[in-house]
């Protein structure tokens, strides 16, 4: 694919790496995200550490905010925000979108390439599943540090022609980062939605790595608890799950997703270590509200939710007292 003009909207630490990834495959990639990261790459490059080796892209331009971007369009934005800013994302990208640009949501939780839909149109708007982790050890800096598979890209209406997607996830690949185009983006949507609710909100609350959860006979029970509540959730919604049984997904999360992800620590865990606002209302709270709305039980993914926020509330408050512990 020849080469793209890609903005990369919320570069945290998995815009950072894809956008920079992106950069080092020959496009040309603007990246808004926040001071002292932004300001680091522009004065040294990004650095990419971790398993997929060492990389230093230099060619990347930065800015704070949206209104800093030349006025110009896009081939593609890549949506990296946390999902509560998604809807606002949109707003602020949407003067820098031709006809035909593409809006690609790279995030966690339900419900964020329908937010982007309602502002640029389904013909424009792309879900994307991604399920690697990727932390900021420092400003200017990325770390790849678990790999579960290869980003997925698609329509969940089916608006973008698929070879265009194709082309796009080429481009990726090409790039560095494993892509693949589907028709049936919600499977792969969902798929992830399980595995963030089963160990986002328990790394955070018990303040451990993934394969801890793995280690004791309680956090094993829940987990199993919380993907029986949302095969119920899926069944009464008319989603299609790419497992035929909570039992069948238990197998592949305990069996394969955890052990390959073993070390790695929820981004809701810093969230909360930092005293911000954690994605578990496109989570566990997503589930726990389409259950109510259905008539399915999900007692453990609200009791999770409700847990969730009061650590946030902790995580706020010892933040504010210790200003530099969540640095």
């Amino acid at each position: 694919m020849s080469s793209l003009n890609i903005l990369v909207m919320g570069a945290g630490a998995v815009g950072s790496a894809v956008g920079g990834f992106l950069c080092l495959g020959g496009h040309r990639v603007t990246l808004v995200g926040r001071d002292p990261h932004m300001t680091a790459i522009r004065e040294r490059g990004l650095h990419i550490g971790g398993i997929w080796g060492q990389h230093h892209a230099q060619e990347l331009r930065t800015f704070t905010s949206v209104a800093q971007v030349p006025r110009e369009r896009f081939d593609l934005v890549l949506i990296t925000t946390k999902s509560y800013d998604t809807r606002d994302a949109a707003r602020e990208v949407l003067p820098l979108l031709s006809e035909d640009s593409l809006v690609i949501s790279l995030q966690n939780g339900l419900g964020n390439v329908e937010a982007i839909s309602e502002v640029v149109g389904q013909h424009r708007a792309v879900g994307g599943r991604l399920i690697f982790g990727i932390e900021i050890p420092e400003p200017g800096q990325v770390e790849i540090t678990v790999y579960a598979d290869k980003v997925m890209l698609g329509s969940p209406w089916r608006k973008v022609d698929l070879a265009r997607l194709e082309a796009v996830a080429a481009a990726f690949t090409e790039a560095g980062v494993p892509t693949e185009a589907t028709l049936e983006i919600g499977q792969f949507i969902w798929g992830k939605v399980l595995y963030n609710c089963c160990l986002n909100p328990l790394s955070a609350l018990l303040e451990v790595n993934y394969g801890e959860l793995l280690e004791h006979s309680e956090t094993r029970e829940i987990m199993a608890s919380v993907i029986e509540e949302i095969f119920g959730v899926a069944q009464a919604k008319g989603v299609s799950l790419a497992w035929r049984s909570p039992a069948e997904y238990q197998q592949v999360l305990f069996g394969r997703l955890i052990p390959d992800t073993y070390a790695h620590h929820a981004s809701m865990l810093q969230d909360v270590v930092r005293g911000k606002r954690t994605e578990i209302d496109a989570l566990n709270g997503a589930i726990a509200r389409m259950g109510a709305e259905t008539g399915v039980r999900t007692p453990v993914n609200l009791a999770l939710t409700q847990l969730v926020k009061v650590k946030e509330r902790i995580g706020k408050r010892r933040a504010a007292q210790h200003p530099l512990s969540g640095t």
